[in-house]
């Protein structure tokens, strides 16, 4: 007959295999950073970080190109999103400001207001066809040569491995933590549905 006691602690045992191997798991993901070789049979283990860092990066470069910010939806959002009329603004202001300095005095008030508006108008309107035509010049060639992705794939790339581990526990802390109780959570009813099982048998 199966000893009350030992009927306990199979969840408990359960439980601890089931935590300790995710924790292994997790640990597997980073550890070990440069490879480690069984002697005898010769295979090599890395973790799958180290192993796969560079495919890692071309996939999250992937990812912001394609889905997170591809280039051609950038430029709509800056092209409809009022900044060219900003820097016509910009450009407006700062040479009314310029005028109101370099008029002479002894003009009166609405001989300047005049010139002002007529300077202010000339200018909005040269500026605006100007800064269209730079912005699409300019767009056309982000459009071809400017990948964000690639940025992001090269910074992966250069972050060392501690920094990398460092970025992705940061930002999955508590998503592996829960990994962890997770895995001695279903080990501990493993355990409970073996001693039921085993009850049963042995009734």
């Amino acid at each position: 007959m199966i000893l009350t006691w030992e009927l306990l602690l199979m969840p408990i045992i359960g439980g601890l295999i089931g935590w300790l191997t995710n924790v292994v798991a997790i640990k597997m993901l980073f550890w070990p950073k440069i490879p480690v070789t069984i002697p005898i049979f010769g295979w090599q283990f890395l973790g799958l970080l180290p192993k796969r860092k560079a495919d890692l990066a071309r996939s999250v470069g992937q990812t912001v190109d394609n889905n997170l910010l591809p280039m051609d939806e950038v430029l709509t959002h800056f092209k409809e999103g009022g900044y060219q009329e900003h820097i016509v603004d910009a450009i407006v202001n700062h040479v009314d400001i310029r005028l109101r300095e370099m008029l002479p005095r002894f003009l009166p008030e609405n001989v300047k207001a005049l010139v002002r508006d007529f300077v202010q108008d000339a200018v909005s309107k040269e500026s605006a066809r100007v800064i269209t035509q730079v912005a699409d010049s300019t767009m056309d060639k982000l459009r071809e040569e400017v990948r964000f992705g690639e940025l992001v794939e090269t910074k992966i790339q250069s972050f060392d491995l501690d920094e990398l581990e460092g970025l992705i526990k940061g930002i999955a802390s508590q998503e592996l933590k829960f990994i962890e109780l997770l895995g001695a959570l279903l080990g501990f009813l493993i355990g409970l549905l073996q001693t039921g099982f085993l009850l049963w048998l042995f009734r």
